[in-house]
């Protein structure tokens, strides 16, 4: 993940749902000088971050709890606009038990989004 940000020219921001820590922290190496990990997803286990790696690339992280109704309406419209695009995984309504087992265990790459079939 961090190599192929950094192909891109490093990212200014990631907004890290993820529940992995793991997956947060290899975000890390990918950002530009002074990027920003925004973390709003939530795992119990501590983040393990590099000091050289911040201080050297004036890097921050913040946590962000997710906002009000009215945020949020403003972030869809924001990435409706900007053509931003999430990142998921589709199962049907009738797997949602094995979705979230998916989802709980950190196997699920992306956020598992459940459908109807229509």
């Amino acid at each position: 993940m961090s190599q192929a940000l950094q192909r891109l020219a490093g990212a200014t921001v990631v907004l890290a749902t993820v529940t992995s820590n793991a997956a947060m922290t290899e975000t890390l190496g990918g950002l530009a000088p002074r990027g920003e990990l925004i973390v709003v997803g939530l795992d119990p286990t501590p983040l393990e971050v590099s000091t050289l790696g911040l201080v050297g690339g004036e890097q921050k992280i913040y946590g962000h709890a997710s906002g009000t109704s009215r945020e949020i309406e403003e972030t869809l419209h924001f990435a409706g606009l900007t053509g931003i695009r999430p990142l998921i995984e589709e199962a049907p309504l009738t797997e949602a038990q094995s979705a979230l087992e998916r989802m709980s265990s950190g196997q699920a790459r992306f956020r598992m989004i459940l459908t109807t079939g229509r």
